[in-house]
């Protein structure tokens, strides 16, 4: 099956009205296309000439999308990544996608599964996966199932000027850098994006991200705070992000995005 693009050029009208519309359009499109970045999503598909392949599409939307040949790749790749949503094309293999939807399933019980097949299956087959979707259908179906699950997805965002914490895989992004954080380490950039510019006494910040009364000894935050600027800041040992208020504890200042270069 071949995919149908239709393509049109815009040209913004010399009208206030008319250029504040196609702004509005284009705002709504880099919207769109920055919360899918946001989404991982892991896609097994064989190279079948006779089948269509949704993984270029998929990116084209601005999805990340990490491709597998085969289910066993796709399980290899697992060690690396922690998608959001997977995408079986059994159409694309020679399986059902049984088999492959389960393994998946064991490995991640919680993670959205859209299995695409050739045929209507017999459901009960198959309730590992969220969704099955019987070819032929258009790719606008494939991303709406997405969506269902993108929805879910974005609780897990939260964002504070250029710094964006995803509590769900404890991946945090901040002016181009980006690392994996212990739960404990989201759990505390967590705490004080929640009060971001407020100086947040020590005692505090260990009694809610510790669970507990005890409050004598908080070294313990103070190394973990070392580690969140290694994460976060351009150097370390100047902090411009996260501050210490001397006696008392810290304060999360807003990083702001850094300018785009000029061309």
């Amino acid at each position: 099956m071949d995919d149908i693009c239709f393509c049109f050029d815009i040209v913004p009208s010399k009208s206030p009205l008319a250029a504040g519309a196609y702004l509005s359009v284009t705002g709504r499109i880099e919207a769109s296309l920055l919360e899918n970045s946001q989404i991982s999503i892991l896609c097994v598909e064989g190279a079948r000439n006779n089948h269509f392949a949704f993984a270029k599409h998929l990116q084209r939307k601005g999805y990340v999308v990490h491709t597998a040949a085969s289910g066993a790749e796709g399980i290899a790749l697992l060690s690396d990544l922690n998608p959001t949503v997977i995408v079986i094309n059994a159409a694309s293999l020679r399986t059902n996608g049984v088999r492959i939807t389960k393994r998946f399933r064991a490995l991640l019980p919680e993670c959205p599964i859209v299995l695409i097949v050739n045929k209507d299956p017999d459901e009960s087959a198959v309730p590992e996966a969220n969704n099955v979707l019987t070819l032929p259908f258009t790719v606008q179906k494939l991303v709406n199932r997405i969506r269902t699950f993108q929805t879910i997805e974005n609780r897990h965002l939260h964002k504070l000027g250029a710094l964006l914490l995803n509590t769900r895989s404890n991946m945090v992004t901040c002016n181009g850098k980006e690392a994996h954080l212990t739960p404990r380490l989201a759990k505390l950039l967590l705490r004080m994006m929640e009060e971001p510019e407020t100086v947040l006494p020590r005692e505090e910040l260990f009694r809610k991200v510790w669970d507990t009364s005890y409050t004598g000894d908080t070294r313990t935050l103070d190394v973990h705070i070392s580690w969140l600027r290694k994460a976060l800041e351009e150097d370390p040992h100047r902090p411009a992000i996260i501050l210490t208020v001397r006696s008392i504890g810290y304060r999360l200042r807003v990083p702001q995005p850094k300018p785009e270069p000029a061309d």
